[in-house]
């Protein structure tokens, strides 16, 4: 997709996998592109998508204009990944831009120290829970009424 829009050519999607429908659907959404689901494609959908497609200026001219907002940056792409592999090598190896992520354990990384606190809550609550309600059905209301009418 980044290529098509890239060069400004509209196109035919028909995604397969991951972020291939969120991208296709994106992509239709913007007016560059027809989205044809796998399961439903026939040679004659195809044919017509294509078709639709190169004669329609709409694609061409939405996928022209997602071009020149992604050509629209202040320096080539080159020029910046240049930039920043230079300014890291200046500032050996520019220790301040790293996460402090890199220096918890993967206990913490990953938060299963807030997970098992979470999960212990919960247990203890429903203890709690179950406690209360075998309190109620041992000794129902309902009973005690009962008793004072007779």
């Amino acid at each position: 997709m980044y290529e098509s829009v890239y060069h400004g050519i509209p196109v035919v999607t028909m995604p397969v996998f991951c972020d291939h429908d969120s991208n296709s659907a994106k992509a239709e959404a913007d007016g560059y592109a027809v989205k044809l689901p796998l399961e439903t494609l026939t040679a004659d959908k195809l044919v017509k998508a294509i078709t639709q497609v190169i004669h329609d200026p709409r694609y061409r001219n939405a996928a022209k204009k997602r071009q020149r907002l992604l050509r629209d940056q202040r320096n080539p792409p080159l020029e910046t990944a240049i930039y920043w592999i230079e300014y890291v090598l200046r500032h050996d190896g520019a220790p301040h831009l790293r996460t402090p992520g890199r220096n918890l354990s993967w206990i913490q990384y990953y938060m299963f120290d807030v997970v098992i606190v979470c999960v212990a809550i919960l247990a203890i609550f429903r203890h709690l829970l179950k406690r209360i309600s075998c309190s109620v059905q041992v000794h129902p209301a309902s009973e005690v009424r009962k008793e004072k009418l007779h």
